[in-house]
């Protein structure tokens, strides 16, 4: 069974607290620690880490708003708030705070806590995924960028350019040790080439030393076959009879707890193999991820050829033409005339085009969209002559041969004393589209907002894009038709019109922070009635809003 979330509970009640902490450890998902106020909780949090946080509003010294506000300066940790103020203006404070989900105290208790345990998993699941996309389009990124730079590397700086991967990799995945194992050809003997351990831990070469490739007979035959080796577990494998469970308990004895091995090749030939491995969590590397490490492979064991190749053959194109059909990515070398020179593999898979189609007869203009053109033109022609003074790296929408767009990360260099480039392209939109669901904020606001009493809106570009059932409920308006207005003062008579707009305009220029004002509304069948209108700046899919509330109101 899977470790319980560790949840921390924060409220001045304590009768509430030992409540909460029963009904939601009763499951066994939870272990709940409990604190009487939002100072105590900052000390807690100091110790120790939680995978979610939930509190109460009201309380004194620092109320749930200031401790969530405190927590956001520190972690990202899920933060529920749970409290019987319902006023609208805590709901809006507690978004624009950060909050992940917010609800409210009263009903049936044991379905109240049902709820609170459900939003905990909700929140936690999501700043999970979150996480995780996050590392995985750094790795993604991280490929894109290494197979630029390793191309261009002389053999005297391949060593520091391995162990700085290593480190990197190490960095993006919360790893122990991430190690290069070459095998001597003469008597099998694998040796520890390049090594990236994590602050205060061992390392490998000191701990085992050289070992025999046969000693590890689980590994051994999967690299052999250029497949790669994943153990989430460790300990899961100890039982496992004959060489695998011995190879497992010799990693466990030394504290690893999971790993993965990808097979170094140069041609048909295994030379060693690539090492991540975790001595404090399980799942080091996730199976989703083996694809990026299978480039990150292909681009050392790249670099380990290049090493031992004559300077010569490093600087000829014949070499280039090798390490393109290598990396993994999708590479192009490019004219200063913007002549596609060279295209691997991958870039003829990605474009739909052949290499013969490409190679000396396309401008590399022809696989971008319409909408990133002239930005890349011009950072074409400013890198030719001053190439510090554009990004290397950036995101743009890639042009396939049958019309599709792609989300495309790119890394471009200079070669060095000419004016060419070389260009590594990932793709990145199945990533990006991911990246663009968990970051929908309006699906947010529908699980903070769809139960309250009160009204709550969000407007950007003078139209409604959000209400919640009760905005609709007291303006007699349906939910789609006032987002189909073309714009929000349309709710309202022409006499109100202009004070309305003028309120709003205010607060995104920043005029005015936060005020409450009433005026009249209109509803559908043209009758007027008094509404109470509260409304805040925020940012919604990177732009400027009003995010507020509604309540009705007597005209002053």
């Amino acid at each position: 069974m899977a470790e319980p979330y560790s949840v921390l509970y924060v409220d001045d009640e304590p009768d509430l607290l030992e409540l909460g902490k029963l009904f939601l450890e009763q499951g066994g998902q939870f272990s709940v620690s409990t604190a009487e106020s939002g100072i105590i909780a900052l000390e807690r949090l100091k110790t120790r880490s939680f995978d979610a946080i939930v509190s109460d509003y009201q309380m004194p010294e620092c109320n749930g708003i200031r401790f969530l506000r405190h927590v956001r300066r520190e972690s990202d940790i899920p933060f529920i708030l749970f409290t019987g103020k319902g006023r609208e203006e805590v709901v809006i404070e507690a978004i624009n705070s950060g909050v992940d989900f917010y609800l409210q105290k009263g009903g049936d208790t044991k379905a109240l806590f049902a709820e609170l345990g459900h939003k905990i998993n909700q929140a936690i699941s999501r700043r999970t995924a979150e996480k995780a996309l996050h590392r995985h389009l750094s790795l993604i990124r991280l490929t894109s960028v290494m197979a630029t730079r390793f191309i261009r590397l002389s053999p005297e700086h391949i060593d520091e350019a391995i162990t700085q991967l290593l480190l990197e990799i190490g960095s993006i995945t919360g790893a122990d040790h991430c190690y290069i194992a070459l095998e001597n050809s003469g008597n099998s003997e694998m040796c520890f080439a390049h090594e990236w351990t994590s602050p205060g831990n061992f390392l490998m070469k000191d701990r085992i030393g050289s070992f025999k490739a046969t000693e590890f007979s689980l590994s051994a035959e999967r690299i052999q076959k250029f497949e790669p080796v994943l153990v989430p577990s460790v300990a899961a494998l100890l039982a496992e009879p004959g060489e695998t469970g011995r190879h497992m308990a010799g990693l466990h004895q030394i504290g690893i707890r999971s790993f993965v091995l990808i097979p170094l090749a140069i041609g048909q030939q295994i030379v060693g193999s690539l090492v991540i491995d975790s001595t404090t969590k399980e799942d080091v590397v996730p199976a989703e991820d083996l694809d990026i490490f299978r480039i990150f492979g292909q681009i050392i064991a790249g670099a380990l050829a290049r090493k031992a190749a004559d300077q010569t053959i490093h600087e000829s194109e014949a070499l280039y033409r090798t390490v393109f059909e290598s990396t993994g990515t999708a590479m192009m070398i490019l004219g200063e005339d913007k002549t596609v020179i060279r295209a691997n593999r991958e870039m003829a898979h990605i474009s739909g085009y052949s290499r013969e189609e490409i190679e000396n007869k396309v401008p590399w203009t022809k696989f971008v969209s319409p909408q990133d053109l002239d930005r890349m033109k011009q950072y074409h022609e400013i890198r030719r002559a001053s190439p510090t003074i554009v990004p290397k790296n950036y995101e743009f929408r890639f042009l396939a041969r049958d019309g599709r767009t792609i989300d495309t990360y790119i890394t471009v260099e200079m070669i060095p004393d000419t004016k060419k480039s070389i260009v590594s392209l990932i793709d990145i939109s199945k990533e990006k589209n991911a990246q663009r669901e968990l970051a929908d904020s309006e699906e947010k606001f529908r699980c903070l907002t769809g139960s309250l009493a009160e009204g709550i809106y969000m407007i950007q570009d003078n139209r409604f894009i959000y209400v919640n059932p009760a905005f609709s409920q007291i303006t007699g308006w349906p939910a789609d038709e006032l987002m189909a207005l073309p714009d929000f003062t349309h709710l309202f008579p022409d006499e109100e019109r202009p004070r309305v707009r003028k309120a709003v305009d205010d607060r995104l220029s920043g005029i005015v922070n936060s005020e409450r004002y009433t005026v009249h509304a209109r509803r559908q069948d043209g009758t007027l009635f008094p509404l109470a209108i509260h409304g805040s700046l925020t940012r919604f899919k990177g732009k400027p809003a009003i995010i507020g509330s509604i309540t009705l109101g007597d005209r002053p």
